[in-house]
């Protein structure tokens, strides 16, 4: 039996009517958002903020841009405890939050400081009827360069649609373009490989039970003011769900070189690379002696493959 969508995750997910409306001001749509919709963006920033290292140690300053419901502030609490101080900007008044529209400029009015880490969850998407890709682009690029500390970290989430996750890598090939880097989850500095055809995106998932779903999809930025490290051209980002069809295994990666199918063919699983049987979708696959070949990555018998 199919399950009734709520009307919250019609209008953000299914039809989107509800998108940049200010739904958070009526209450059963704010009811229904704190229940279906902020739990995903929790389980979201908690499995990127496991992923990425801080620079200086844990963020003590934290600005969170569109905070709706307070979900992104309390995955940032529950990961770096209660002494972590919190600003939470929305355009619609809610507990603990101040009030302030981020389209009347990068800095938010009564916003005052620089700040260790900045949190944009389900944001981008929802300007899209005031800013292009470039007006959105250039949005987080001032929040990088006169909010960040300068060893701070920019977070974006959103999303994992096709449309809002393309748009949110469009807006990715902006900022290298600007001169910031991506930290997560591209291993790739060049222009996305993701966005040479046209139904290809790219999101990572996270676990969590809400709405009868035990996972949620998004798509996301780590982005810092400096251009990031050079990056070992075998560790890859695992971009797809495992593929298991008859008599093999396969994944889509992403690294330093690009996007590539990966394929072992059941025969040639070993003890060296049976780590694959465990990769997920965002995982980290380190290939150390498989080479890049005109059809892709060959995972062979003797192909070693870590995890991490």
């Amino acid at each position: 039996m199919r399950r009734r969508q709520t009307r919250i995750h019609r209008g953000l997910v299914g039809d989107r009517a509800l998108v940049g409306s200010g739904y958070l001001s009526r209450a059963k749509l704010r009811q229904e958002y704190e229940a279906e919709i902020a739990p995903r963006t929790e389980a979201a920033l908690r499995r990127i903020l496991g992923q990425v290292g801080f620079q200086q140690g844990p963020p003590r300053r934290v600005l969170d841009l569109g905070a709706g419901t307070g979900a992104a502030g309390r995955a940032i609490r529950g990961c770096f405890g209660e002494d972590v101080e919190l600003v939470a900007v929305d355009k619609v008044p809610g507990p603990g939050i101040l009030v302030s529209d981020v389209l009347h400029g990068v800095r938010p009015a009564g916003v005052s400081g620089r700040f260790d880490l900045v949190v944009s969850a389900h944001l981008l998407n929802e300007l899209s009827a005031s800013l292009d890709l470039d007006g959105r682009a250039r949005l987080v690029a001032g929040w990088c360069h006169d909010l960040l500390e300068p060893d701070g970290t920019c977070i974006v989430i959103e999303p994992a649609l096709r449309d809002t996750s393309r748009s949110l890598l469009s807006v990715r090939d902006r900022l290298l373009a600007a001169g910031l880097g991506v930290v997560a989850p591209c291993f790739c500095q060049a222009a996305c490989p993701a966005l040479q055809r046209e139904h290809d995106w790219c999101h990572d998932s996270a676990e969590v039970l809400v709405a009868g779903r035990s996972r949620v999809d998004f798509s996301y930025l780590v982005l810092r003011r400096a251009a990031a490290a050079a990056v070992d051209t075998g560790r890859y980002r695992v971009v797809s769900d495992p593929i298991k069809d008859k008599g093999r295994l396969r994944l889509f990666v992403c690294g330093a070189m690009g996007r590539f199918a990966l394929m072992r063919l059941d025969r040639d699983r070993s003890d060296a690379n049976q780590a694959l049987d465990c990769a997920r979708r965002g995982d980290i696959v380190v290939l150390p002696n498989a080479p890049v070949q005109d059809n892709g990555i060959r995972v062979v018998a003797d192909t070693t493959v870590g995890i991490g």
